[in-house]
């Protein structure tokens, strides 16, 4: 059953989100073109530098992202709080890095007085800014649009360059959020593209790995990347898993998805799993087939009942696969 866009992503139900977005050219995003060997490995960079910068505006932190040879997944946190305390010369600052604004804000930010017409004007467009600078359709415009203008600058063309508009899947709890955080990170280990999570290139798994290791295994908040949503048992707004055990459980996940890596589980990953209150076959089965197992919500079938119960809703879809993979 097709969800109403505004039902799929709703800020009072869940602020965390699995985003997808695919290209729609033979040429692929990145990687080799097997028809003409052109390399097009680069514009990997490219797309990781544009994403990774735009939470340092948006109130939109990323937990996670792969970025693929013709497609990219995020898992995205929504921080609607940060937003509502920034100030208005702050919105504006924001929204002068993205785009010019209007001639009253360009004179409010160089210290001009402003009349009370222009005062009103100004507050409306501020208001409006505020809310698209936590809005994941302006914050997904923002990496889309750059990328296929340099692409098609490129390739020397014009049109479409990405297949549709981003795919969503509402994350509902912790048990979905890391389940779709794994998925993510593991991505490239699935597609034969690495041998090992920490190899590999254009993921947040190989940044957490290695500003894990340049801390000296701190599992500290302030020695993980600036530019990812931290992780943390300590604080409600992080992601409630240390660096450590996060790592053995993307590494775990991944010795029972590569060839030849049958592997054995680690002596803590027992207590990791049985905290989130999750069985290794339900774990597994989330993070292989997370697009299989769940239509546009990720997380038990009490959170989903719990979702859809908000918009008056009895039927809650995709509710029969979520209990079988997640549980109630």
């Amino acid at each position: 059953m097709t969800q109403a866009r505004k039902r799929l992503v709703n800020y009072t139900a869940t602020t965390k989100y699995l985003i997808t977005c695919r290209c729609v050219r033979r040429a692929f995003l990145c990687g080799k073109d097997q028809y003409t060997n052109q390399d097009y490995e680069h514009r990997r960079g490219w797309l990781e530098d544009i994403l990774l910068n735009l939470p340092t505006i948006f109130a939109i932190d990323i937990a996670s992202y792969a970025i693929m040879s013709n497609h990219f997944h995020l898992v995205i946190s929504v921080d609607t709080q940060k937003v509502e305390s920034w100030s208005r010369i702050e919105i504006i600052k924001r929204w002068h890095k993205l785009y010019n604004g209007t001639v009253i804000s360009q004179a409010f930010v160089q210290g001009a007085k402003l009349s009370d017409l222009e005062e009103k004007l100004l507050s409306e467009s501020v208001v409006i800014w505020r809310e698209r600078l936590m809005n994941i359709g302006w914050f997904m415009k923002n990496i889309n649009e750059p990328m296929a203008r340099l692409s098609n600058i490129e390739d020397n063309c014009t049109g479409k360059f990405w297949e549709s508009r981003y795919k969503s899947k509402a994350i509902l709890d912790d048990e979905g959020l890391l389940s779709a955080m794994v998925y993510v990170d593991l991505n490239p280990v699935r597609a034969q593209m690495a041998d090992t999570p920490e190899t590999s290139e254009f993921t947040s798994v190989k940044k957490r790995s290695a500003s894990f290791k340049a801390s000296n295994h701190s599992n500290s908040v302030k020695d993980q990347p600036d530019d990812l949503l931290p992780l943390s048992k300590h604080c409600k707004k992080h992601i409630q898993i240390s660096t450590q055990s996060y790592l053995e459980l993307v590494d775990w996940t991944g010795r029972q998805l590569a060839e030849g890596k049958k592997g054995s589980i680690k002596s803590d990953l027992p207590d990791i799993l049985s905290r989130i209150d999750l069985t290794e076959a339900q774990f597994l089965n989330a993070s292989v087939n997370i697009n299989k197992s769940f239509a546009n919500l990720i997380g038990k079938a009490s959170s989903i009942d719990q979702h859809f119960s908000k918009f008056g809703l009895k039927r809650a879809c995709g509710w029969v696969k979520a209990l079988q993979v997640l549980g109630f």
